[in-house]
């Protein structure tokens, strides 16, 4: 990435020279040397004042132009006068400081506040550059327009907001115009028409989304030779009547509209493109004989589009380029072997596609190659010997594929230049030996899931320039070298994790005088076995992770004085002890905070409800105890909360309802003892194994990422876990996924009532546990609504009636448990519920029968058509029509004799209707009563 971005500002740097010559020609520069060879020309005095007043409105923390007093503005910093007349033709007040590089996230070095009309007074200005500025809420004054004389313009990333004004139009004699990387906009590109001069055009991210009409403006301008619409939404029309622009020798479309996903007929006009780029555009139609014209390209960029393998064969004949990327395309099948005529190239990256097969050699014919990445994809075989041979090579990229075989140390002889080299995720084996001194000094190094064990690389103490080591999965089992320890201070991301390494923990130094790469690390050392206590706290680490460890001890507290600039801190899955120390309350940057699985004890610190940027807090399967603190309802950015597996008590604060953007609250397995607040409904749930009482809320519905399908916002790349939910096991997510897993967890409380309806609505529902609670009634029969369901737990409750046949409609169904409550009649079969045949399933419904319980329901088998069919016991359909048959004389010679005795038995028939007449007596009394008592 850091040389494709290389890549791009050369190129813009190189035709920027070439079109600036004849106007840089004519004046000097503010510097200290060039204003002694002329100290003698002298300054106009009213633009001398107009310069003071410009000076006057800006904003100059850095007191950049503490040079602009006197009498001789010439000689003033950024500012270039005529060597006879001493007229004012340049001003440059480009910050040459990167933006952001001071501690503060602050640009002190930037201009700001507001441009003033003063310098319409200097007429004769032909170059102003205001770039890399912090003009931030100002548009791009009007007033600029009136400067016609100016050949070249740049107000890029220099904050303006708003409008473009259409008067940079009248400035025709202008060669070069860049306002990219601010926040503008224009609903109209036709005051460019008027730029005649117009050699440069940049509006990189400037929103041309509601510019229809906007190339056809651009369209005429003949002497553009260099045009930059990076991402600017803007519609590429398909078809132009004539195209002017054909002296381009730049064209980056990168990020646009095209129509219908295919280029536009009219780029076979434009042979003379040098630099030509196209990604991020979703093409996906095959440029038939595009590039065949193109003879004088260098630099090609079809990234992010949908290109497949023909279109590589037939790049294969442009012998002239120098960069070729064809990343995150749909390119499938083999790497064609006619690469090798790319002879010329410097750059090759076809990562992420769906490239198979093995390496071609012929890549070690590109001997001018400085850049390979073929990361992401299904290659397989061996690397290619000749690969080893390409000596210029800096940044080597074959990770995440499927290689194989061992490396040795001749394999990296003649690679001095490697700068980064990746290896990741293949099954690769790295074989040198422990004295071996590399030919490189690598800054990159990624070697995850390959054999670098056992024992710890000592050819890692030879490289003194590496910022990123990711050996993570590497079979490394030793314990840290103590010479490691003082190397990892320059690293600024490590990743050691999932090996076994041993010997206690990194101890975090901050350096004092530290290059500004080198300002905020990222260490991971998790799943290992390092022992021993953390003794102290990293002050410059943004990212710690010693999860899955075996440290003990008391978590260290901040000194006083100190302050950390950690954003995630993963300590879960030790032997902690003690409490959380209330130090962890002044990492006020802290977003992910896990301390479970840990043996701390004591409250929850009522101050981690100051941690305003927390997304994600798990205190889970500890000893903490007392009651919930109110103040974690502050943390309203909070995206996760488990407190389950604790021995907390009380209610659930009210609080909690303003934590809006919480997508997973898990506390479970404590000992908390409230009715469910009709605000929990609104979140992913898991209240298990508490002493929960009342109904269940019918404000379920409310979940609305369930109901709609749609999901939450937010991400935090943890591992999260949502105990109790499936079947009594415990899952692990990641919380970037955890959107989408739905579950609710009710299971062991004390509930009862009828299950609401309203949770049937709940459609993107995968997990649901309400057992072992007092519910009542019969199951839902919209129940079949919860189409993507696959772990349904009602079991251990007194639900009665039938099971409803929609759940046969379950098709994602895996687990079902309706065991132990008062079910009864038949099971329904077919589709999903077939392959759910273990019994246990149902048992403890005395009323249930059908497959696959013991017991059929004969009683509901009807005859077919096809003649007589034999039930389990041998009875034929004769059988069964005898029986019929019967049942309705028997039934009427019953009912004759009961009346025949009623009516020649006096007795009996005063008895039978006093008994009815006292029955409905009883009747008519006890619902007089109840209807009073309701009243």
């Amino acid at each position: 990435m850091e040389h494709h971005l290389l890549c791009a500002s050369s190129s813009l740097l190189l035709l920027f020279l070439f079109s600036s010559i004849p106007v840089t020609s004519q004046f000097t520069f503010g510097s200290s040397k060039q204003a002694h060879n002329y100290a003698n020309v002298s300054c106009i005095e009213n633009e001398r004042q107009a310069l003071l007043l410009f000076k006057h409105g800006l904003i100059d923390e850095s007191n950049r132009l503490s040079s602009w007093i006197g009498e001789a503005c010439c000689s003033w910093e950024g500012v270039g006068c005529h060597k006879i007349t001493g007229s004012v033709l340049k001003l440059d007040l480009r910050n040459m400081v990167p933006l952001y590089s001071d501690e503060d996230y602050h640009c002190t070095n930037c201009l700001g506040g507001q441009l003033t009309p003063s310098l319409v007074n200097l007429t004769d200005l032909q170059y102003l550059d205001l770039s890399v500025n912090n003009f931030s809420t100002f548009q791009v004054p009007a007033f600029l327009g009136l400067l016609k004389n100016l050949r070249y313009l740049n107000l890029s990333n220099a904050g303006f907001d708003g409008e473009i004004p259409y008067h940079l139009g009248n400035l025709s004699h202008l060669r070069y115009l860049d306002l990219r990387w601010n926040w503008l906009r224009t609903k109209d590109l036709g005051w460019v028409a008027g730029l005649s001069s117009l050699e440069g055009l940049v509006l990189s991210n400037v929103n041309l989304t509601a510019a229809r009409d906007g190339l056809q403006s651009i369209n005429m301008l003949p002497s553009l030779t260099m045009l930059d619409l990076d991402s600017c939404g803007l519609f590429i029309h398909p078809h132009l009547s004539h195209v002017n622009f054909t002296s381009l020798a730049f064209l980056d479309l990168s990020g646009n509209n095209f129509s219908n996903y295919t280029a536009p007929p009219w780029l076979h006009n434009l042979t003379g493109l040098h630099d030509f780029r196209l990604g991020h555009n979703n093409l996906s139609d095959p440029i038939h004989g595009l590039f065949d014209q193109m003879t004088s390209l260098v630099h090609l960029d079809l990234s992010s589009n949908r290109f497949d393998a023909s279109m590589l064969k037939s790049l294969c004949n442009a012998s002239s380029l120098t960069y070729l990327d064809l990343s995150f395309n749909n390119v499938q099948g083999s790497i064609p072997s006619e690469i090798g005529q790319l002879i010329n190239l410097t750059y090759l990256d076809l990562s992420s596609n769906d490239l198979q097969g093995s390496i071609p050699s012929e890549i070690g014919q590109l001997s001018k190659l400085t850049i390979l990445l073929l990361h992401f994809n299904k290659l397989n075989g061996t690397i290619p010997t000749d690969l080893w041979q390409l000596t210029k090579l800096q940044d080597f990229d074959v990770g995440d594929n499927s290689l194989a075989g061992v490396l040795s140390e001749d394999h990296f002889a003649k690679l001095g230049e490697l700068k980064s080299l990746d290896l990741t995720g293949n099954s690769l084996a790295l074989n040198v030996s422990s004295s071996w001194v590399p030919p490189f000094q690598l800054h990159e190094i990624w070697m995850g899931s390959i054999i670098v064990g056992p024992r710890f690389p000592a050819w890692l103490r030879t490289q003194k320039e590496v910022w990123v080591l990711d050996m993570r999965n590497a079979s490394i089992s030793d314990a840290i070298p103590s010479w490691f320890r003082v190397l990892c201070h320059n690293i600024t991301s490590l990743d050691l994790s999932s090996n076994s390494l041993t010997g206690n923990p990194l101890e975090f130094k901050q350096l004092k005088h530290r290059p500004s790469r080198y300002r905020y690390r990222d260490i991971s050392l998790s799943s290992n076995k390092l022992d021993g206590s953390l003794k102290s706290f990293p002050l410059d680490i943004s990212v710690l992770d010693l999860s899955h460890n075996f440290l003990t001890g008391h978590i260290p507290q901040l000194e006083v004085g100190q302050t950390s600039v950690v954003h995630t801190l993963l300590l879960n899955d030790n032997r902690f002890i003690g409490t959380i120390p209330e130090g962890l309350c002044k990492l006020e940057n802290l977003s992910e905070l896990d301390l479970s699985n840990n043996l701390l004890s004591g409250r929850v610190p009522l101050c981690l409800g100051n941690l305003q940027f927390l997304m994600g807090l798990n205190l889970a399967n500890n000893n903490l105890s007392g009651q919930i603190p109110s103040s974690l309802g502050n943390l309203w950015r909070l995206l996760s909360l488990h407190l389950n597996g604790n021995k907390f008590v009380g209610k659930l604060p009210a609080s909690m309802q303003h934590l809006r953007n919480l997508t997973a609250l898990d506390i479970g397995d404590n000992g908390l003892t409230d009715i469910i607040p009709a605000w929990i409904g609104e979140r992913e749930e898991n209240l298990a194994h508490n002493n929960l009482s009342g109904f269940i809320p019918h404000c379920f519905n409310n979940i609305s990422a369930m109901v709609s399908g749609l999901h939450g916002h937010g991400r935090v790349d943890s591992q999260e876990r949502l105990e109790d939910i499936k079947g009594g096991r415990e899952l692990e997510y990641y919380l970037s996924s955890l959107r989408f897993v739905e579950s609710l967890s009710l299971s062991a409380n004390n509930l009862v009532g009828e299950i609401p309806d309203e949770i049937m609505e709940l459609v993107q529902l995968q997990f649901l546990n309400l057992s072992q609670n007092y519910l009542t009634g019969k199951i839902p029969d919209k129940i079949g609504n919860l189409k993507r369901i696959e772990t349904l737990d009602l079991s251990m409750n007194a639900l009665f009636g039938a099971i409803p046949e929609s759940l046969s409609d379950l098709y994602s169904l895996n687990s079902l448990n309706l065991s132990h409550n008062k079910l009864s009649g038949p099971i329904p079969s077919g589709n999903q519920l077939q392959t759910l045949t273990d019994p246990s399933i149902y048992e403890g419904n005395s009323g249930l029968c059908g497959k696959p319980l013991p017991n059929s329901c004969w009683e509901h088998k009807l005859p077919t058509k096809n003649g007589p069919i034999d039930d389990d016991e041998g009875h034929s359909e004769s059988d069964w029509s005898w029986f019929y048959a019967g049942i309705g004389p028997g039934f009427a010679v019953g009912l004759l004799g009961v009346l025949g005795i009623l009516l020649f038995k006096k007795s009996w028939r005063y008895a039978y209707f006093k008994f009815v007449e006292s029955a409905c007596d009883k009747i008519w009394v006890k619902t007089t009563r109840l209807r009073r008592k309701f009243r």
